[in-house]
């Protein structure tokens, strides 16, 4: 999909507040992330009313991001809340998620079953086994859940819905 005028000018006006961040201010602030919320915002505008309204704050948050990110505490939290509303938007009404949302969420889904299985199978079983239980299924959940996540997030990363 080719960048439009106003993510351009979003790319811009960042770029240009980011020459007065620190480098690491700009990856600890998750900058980055701002321009591709941006980019998936202008792209879902057209049909959706609420993105078309985060334009303007996008806009709004680029263009006073050093105030936001170097002001006190409950600027940086204006900052955060306006993006992460913007992220929470795009989660639920259009499926976009961060790269590697399901493997996280799989893999403590996954660690949680399995050490709550193994617990099971322990005291069904072998009561003296305990900890072995517990490391086979911590072992086994984890697996499970990260190859389980690895194969949603590449449904997702084939259908463009990653940021």
């Amino acid at each position: 999909m080719e960048e439009s005028l106003w993510y351009k000018k979003i790319e811009k006006t960042i770029i240009e507040e980011n020459e007065k961040l620190y480098k690491n201010d700009f990856k600890f602030y998750q900058v980055e992330s701002f321009l591709k919320i941006a980019k998936k915002v202008d792209q879902f505008a057209p049909n959706c009313k609420t993105c078309n309204n985060s334009k303007a704050e996008a806009e709004e948050l680029a263009e006073n991001l050093f105030e936001y990110l170097k002001g006190d505490v409950s600027s940086r939290r204006k900052y955060e809340k306006k993006l992460d509303a913007m992220n929470k938007h795009l989660r639920k009404e259009h499926s976009i998620y961060p790269k590697q949302y399901f493997i996280s969420l799989y893999s403590l889904i996954g660690v949680v079953s399995g050490l709550l299985l193994g617990a099971l199978i322990a005291l069904l079983t072998i009561p003296g086994f305990m900890k072995q239980s517990l490391l086979f299924g911590f072992v086994v959940g984890l697996f499970v859940g990260r190859i389980w996540g690895k194969i949603k997030d590449k449904k997702l990363e084939k259908g463009n819905m990653v940021l």
